[in-house]
């Protein structure tokens, strides 16, 4: 089995599997230290990039999974370079033997798809490589939490504003979410998980404190975890249900079409909660539960 040391953990490989031990020293960042080890099959790596770096910035190894299997890939902002167990780096006195290792492991990627009976579902590897359930994150506002079917943000920590306070807490089910989205802090600037449901739009000008679908970060508290909390999250959705030709006369309501209805009736009394906060007016709310309504 070959191996490959860097900077804050151990890949190894064999013809099968690319398993990521990370360390759980001081400077690990807190993401490595909670995911503790994942695995990663050969067969759903699409591409290995290497990057010799040079004497300051030392070497970058990185998987590039098929689409849909990395939990990572569309968090954060444009062009950065941020923390992912699927990157591993390590110092520059090393990098004859990481380009060694790169290529021998892209040599058994190669055959590994090849040889493989099909591409391993993307949702089963993504899920390797998020926190084990029920997870929580917890930064200077508050924190979330996740069990497999619910979220739970919950602001009771010293930076949460007067306005989450008094909201104290808020639950979505996980039928009822789009997608969970993350920005890490920069400068001043908060960083935010934010949670998305289905048909429910907020707009970008609210700001944080009124914004009952966010936990914030302040600098480095928090932001690797409500990182992870993100691409947990994302890694158990279920794609949208692809409508499906009308039920016979007389048949009953297929299970699909119950969660349906519930998803949609959640998300109205969601719409009900912002129109009340004045987030949404008269006609905003009166046209999009009309909307929804008619989708029954």
């Amino acid at each position: 089995m070959e191996e490959l040391r860097g900077h804050h953990g151990t890949w190894r490989f064999d013809g099968q599997t690319v398993r990521l031990r990370f360390d759980s020293g001081r400077r690990v960042p807190t993401l490595f230290k909670h995911l503790g080890e994942c695995a990663v099959p050969l067969a759903a790596v699409r591409e290995i990039e290497f990057d010799r770096g040079d004497r300051k910035r030392g070497w970058r190894l990185r998987l590039r999974l098929v689409d849909g299997a990395d939990p990572y890939a569309n968090l954060g902002v444009p062009g950065r370079g941020g923390t992912s167990p699927l990157l591993l780096t390590g110092p520059h006195d090393r990098e004859l033997v990481a380009e060694y290792v790169a290529d021998e492991l892209t040599s058994t990627v190669r055959l590994a798809r090849e040889t493989a009976d099909g591409v391993p579902d993307p949702r089963q590897v993504a899920r390797g490589l998020v926190a084990r359930l029920p997870f929580q994150a917890r930064t200077a506002e508050g924190s979330a939490t996740f069990d497999g079917t619910r979220v739970r943000i919950q602001w009771d920590g010293l930076m949460a504003g007067s306005a989450k306070e008094k909201e104290k807490a808020r639950e979505f089910r996980l039928t009822e979410i789009a997608e969970a989205r993350w920005l890490p802090p920069v400068d001043l600037t908060e960083g935010l998980l934010r949670i998305e449901l289905r048909g429910v739009t907020v707009s970008e000008a609210t700001d944080i404190e009124h914004d009952f679908f966010t936990l914030a970060s302040h600098g480095t508290k928090g932001g690797d975890e409500t990182l992870l909390m993100a691409a947990t999250i994302n890694a158990h959705l279920t794609p949208s249900p692809v409508p499906e030709a009308a039920a016979l006369p007389g048949a009953g309501p297929s299970p699909s079409t119950e969660q349906d209805a519930e998803t949609i009736f959640a998300t109205i009394r969601e719409l009900g909660r912002l129109h009340a906060e004045g987030l949404l007016t008269d006609e905003e709310f009166g046209a999009k539960k009309a909307e929804l309504l008619g989708r029954l």
